[in-house]
């Protein structure tokens, strides 16, 4: 790892949690973008999905926010990129002493929803697209010109932004399909199979590893079951994080314990970042259950609820989980709906977390965390 030329790595590394790094080491490092040093402030974010960031999430109890960018945005044309919103956002939270999360995302939900560029379609690139269980269009990164378009956008983000001071870390969706890939023929997966998505998923996760030496890379997966071991072993072998947009301390496949990915966490911890969120749908088993039916095209108002499913699953439990289950170094949570999110920021003014700047997360760097 090329960080401090005057300091072993473990040093290094432990000069990262430190408030001061090493004087004028540090200043001069910091100002190199070949040796610059990597981030690391693990704590608690503000998830603002596809919101811009306005001043009120720039709040002293997180340790900063993370923002989905849709690559149709970063590349609204083939090889034209425009990272004007990162370059506002990561202004807006350097000058509050803040970190910038990016999520790269590709995916979409909701009826005829497309987060891909307009020029990834057709013949050449395995039909684009396929249609997703909530409508939406994701794109088939099996084809591999759609893989290296991708793989394109991260070097280009990486060249840009890795020595960032402010950019903490860059996150890729989660690795579900959304849909029933395969079981029935539509324009974009007459070539699907397992094997060539799992080494799609594998390829995009080595190209964001190389583009981002410096930077935390984060991989939220959930599904495919059957593919969850082999996954998390090449995100071990790689030093790729692992996350979920999902933290929910009620019953769930996620919390299976053969089959569900939340046994992975365990194993991994103290060798890559774990980041995972609680996103809008986990602050309530109501919410949950219509956010099911929403990402399997069904209407989320005709979803049987009762009053007690409907009531806020308090914080703590969501705290709990990601911390003596899931081990994480990072947990976002969700600003929406602002009347939950109201409940996260009083939890963590309280005595126990006031005092930790990560606010009861793992903080220690993991082994495998940044390049050598």
């Amino acid at each position: 790892m090329r960080l401090y030329p005057l300091l072993s790595r473990r040093a290094a590394l432990a000069a990262l949690c430190s408030p001061r790094l090493v004087g004028a080491v540090a200043v001069e490092v910091a100002n190199d973008p070949v040796r610059a040093p990597p981030k690391w402030h693990p704590g608690h974010y503000v998830f603002v999905g596809q919101a811009a960031i306005a001043p009120d999430y720039v709040l002293p109890q997180f340790r900063g926010v993370q923002r989905l960018y849709a690559w149709s945005d970063l590349e609204p044309a083939e090889g034209a990129y425009d990272f004007s919103e990162v370059e506002r956002d990561l202004a807006l939270l350097s000058r509050a002493g803040k970190q910038l999360v990016i999520q790269v995302q590709y995916k979409a939900f909701g009826r005829d929803a497309r987060r891909v560029p307009a020029y990834i379609q057709g013949p050449a690139y395995g039909g684009g697209v396929y249609r997703a269980s909530s409508g939406a269009w994701d794109p088939v990164i099996w084809n591999e010109r759609v893989g290296r378009r991708l793989d394109a956008l991260f070097a280009r983000l990486g060249q840009t932004y890795d020595a960032a001071p402010g950019l903490e870390a860059v996150v890729l969706p989660e690795t579900s399909t959304s849909a029933a890939v395969g079981a029935r023929s539509q324009p974009g997966v007459d070539a699907f199979s397992l094997p060539a998505y799992v080494s799609a998923l594998k390829q995009r996760m080595a190209a964001l590893r190389e583009a981002f030496p410096r930077t935390v890379v984060i991989q939220y997966l959930n599904y495919p079951v059957s593919a969850l071991d082999e996954l998390a072993a090449f995100m071990r072998e790689r030093g790729v994080g692992l996350g979920g947009p999902d933290v929910y301390p009620r019953e769930s496949p996620l919390a299976d314990p053969r089959a569900g990915v939340y046994r992975l966490y365990p194993a991994l911890s103290g060798l890559v970042p774990l980041g995972a969120a609680v996103q809008g749908p986990n602050y309530s088993v109501a919410a949950k259950k219509r956010s099911h039916a929403f990402d399997r095209g069904l209407d989320r108002s005709s979803v049987p609820t009762t009053p007690e499913e409907e009531q806020p699953i308090p914080v703590r439990e969501h705290l709990r989980l990601a911390r003596a289950v899931l081990k994480l170094n990072y947990l976002f949570w969700s600003a929406h709906p602002r009347a939950n999110f109201e409940l996260v920021k009083q939890m963590l003014t309280e005595p126990d977390l006031a005092g930790d700047p990560a606010g009861g997360l793992m903080t220690a760097v993991p082994i495998k965390a940044f390049l050598a």
